[in-house]
C-alpha cells in the first residue's frame, strides 16, 4: 500500500475534467464542495437539468490507517431548483 497520493487535475480527460471538488477541515469536520456543470455530452455522464431530482450517494476512504477505511452513505436525493434532501446551489 502506498503511504500517501496525489489527486491532479492537471491529467484529467473527458468526464473526470468537468467535476471539481473543494474541501475543506475545520473544528473535527470536513466540508466538501462538489462543482459540476449541467448538460454534460461525455457518453459516460448523467445528464442533469434545472428541476430534476436525483439519487446519490456518498464514500469516504481513509488510507492512513493499516487497514482500508470505507464509509458509505445511505442514498439521498440531490434537487437542482427542486425540493430534495440535498439543495444543489448554482454559482455565479
Amino acid at each position: 500500500m502506498i503511504p500517501d497520493y496525489l489527486v491532479s487535475r492537471e491529467d484529467a480527460k473527458g468526464s473526470a475534467a468537468d467535476n471539481n471538488a473543494i474541501s475543506s477541515w475545520k473544528d473535527g469536520t470536513w466540508t466538501v464542495v462538489v462543482i459540476r456543470p449541467l448538460g454534460l455530452a461525455n457518453d459516460d455522464d448523467k445528464l442533469l437539468k434545472e428541476g430534476g431530482v436525483y439519487n446519490v450517494g456518498f464514500a469516504t476512504h481513509d488510507d492512513n490507517i493499516t487497514t482500508r477505511g470505507h464509509q458509505v452513505s445511505f442514498v439521498k436525493t440531490l434537487g437542482i431548483g427542486a425540493k430534495a434532501d440535498i439543495q444543489a446551489v448554482k454559482l455565479p
